[in-house]
């Protein structure tokens, strides 16, 4: 039986446009871009309470995650760590908002592991170099694998031909 490749499991939260990208990036800095949510694909957060807004979040990074590991395992790879990075924090919402979500999927999401980083308020197309740890762990080589691949990731960001765009939910189109 042929063993899956394992490759980081990316999952760009462009919180400008509101939407996700899922890609990986393998342990030779290849990246693999996957999935993009249509812009607006986050909005359902705005106008909730604080806990609608979390568990709303949580519900839609989770489906980011499942459709992710389904394309990789497609491409006979798995996800070995889940990596977030969010450009800012989530526009008119507490700040606190994006940590608790961090929290959340690190605690929730152990097989594999998740790690949360924040650009800081730096927009993906100004290619972040410098970012902060939210919540979770990364092995030493998973991080620099991730470094090496990201900027690649954000150049392939910029090229829609290179994603599988995922649809609207029915409720929010």
């Amino acid at each position: 039986m042929n063993s899956k490749e394992p490759v980081l499991l990316v999952i760009l939260i462009d919180t400008t446009r509101m939407r996700w990208l899922a890609g990986g990036i393998d342990f030779q800095q290849k990246v693999l871009p996957l999935l993009v949510s249509q812009d607006g694909d986050l909005n359902g957060y705005l106008d909730a309470s604080f806990d609608e807004q979390a568990s709303f979040l949580r519900h839609r990074f989770c489906g980011a995650l499942q459709r992710g590991c389904d394309r990789l395992w497609g491409l006979q790879k798995k996800a070995c760590h889940f990596v977030f990075l969010t450009d800012d924090a989530f526009p008119e919402a507490e700040r606190e908002l994006t940590v608790r979500v961090a929290e959340h999927l690190v605690q929730w999401m152990t097989s594999p592991p998740v790690v949360f980083f924040t650009a800081d308020g730096t927009p993906f197309e100004s290619r972040p170099t410098d970012i902060s740890l939210i919540a979770g762990e990364i092995p030493a080589d998973f991080h620099e694998a991730f470094i090496g691949g990201l900027p690649a990731l954000l150049d392939a960001a910029d090229n829609p031909a290179d994603w599988e765009e995922v649809p609207l939910p029915k409720a929010q189109t």
